[in-house]
């Protein structure tokens, strides 16, 4: 059995790979001791992160050697081919709710951990300036980029509406995001 994360109460940042994302933010979220999820290819910027959740096997096969070898955290993902690459499956476990986005299911991590309060950052859900996807530029052309973006509006919805079943709250700190079912902050002041 595969034990939930134990934040009880305490604010949790989740941090993602949109193109607003800097470094900058990265160091802010770890100078501010709260514990993070990350996102993805985001755990490069953020080695110190709590835990890493990317959705797809296809990411885990082309990165699980460099997790494993840089990556201290723990580390999820939806299936358990996930599992085969060293990251513990989501699938089915009691505390935990199912998406098929990383970010949402970064959340949903969040909250399966008591978490008192969800940080969000990188969190844009829109291309940037130039039309890039993620802060890192474009993945390997074997993974997929952000090309079902178009369904993740309502995955957030939900996601959010469970947040406020459970009385916590969420606050959007991306520079940029086209989330609206958030309230919104400024990084330096929701830490």
């Amino acid at each position: 059995m595969i034990e939930r994360p134990k934040w009880d109460g305490r604010a949790v940042v989740c941090i993602a790979s949109g193109p607003s994302l800097t470094a900058e933010d990265c160091e802010l979220v770890r100078a501010s001791g709260h514990p993070a999820v990350v996102t993805n290819t985001t755990f490069q910027l953020c080695l110190w992160a709590d835990a890493v959740y990317a959705h797809d096997a296809k990411w885990w096969k082309r990165y699980h050697e460099e997790v494993k070898a840089t990556f201290k955290g723990r580390r999820f993902g939806s299936s358990m081919l996930c599992e085969n690459y060293g990251a513990n499956p989501s699938i089915g476990l009691s505390w935990f709710r199912q998406f098929s986005n990383s970010g949402v299911c970064a959340i949903s991590l969040a909250l399966g951990g008591q978490a008192g309060k969800i940080i969000l950052v990188g969190y844009d859900a829109a291309p940037g300036p130039a039309g890039e996807m993620h802060w890192h530029g474009a993945h390997p052309k074997e993974l997929s980029n952000a090309e079902s973006m178009g369904r993740w509006g309502r995955q957030f919805e939900l996601i959010a509406k469970e947040a406020a079943a459970r009385d916590v709250p969420v606050v959007n700190a991306s520079r940029r995001t086209a989330l609206k079912c958030f309230a919104r902050g400024e990084l330096e002041c929701v830490l």
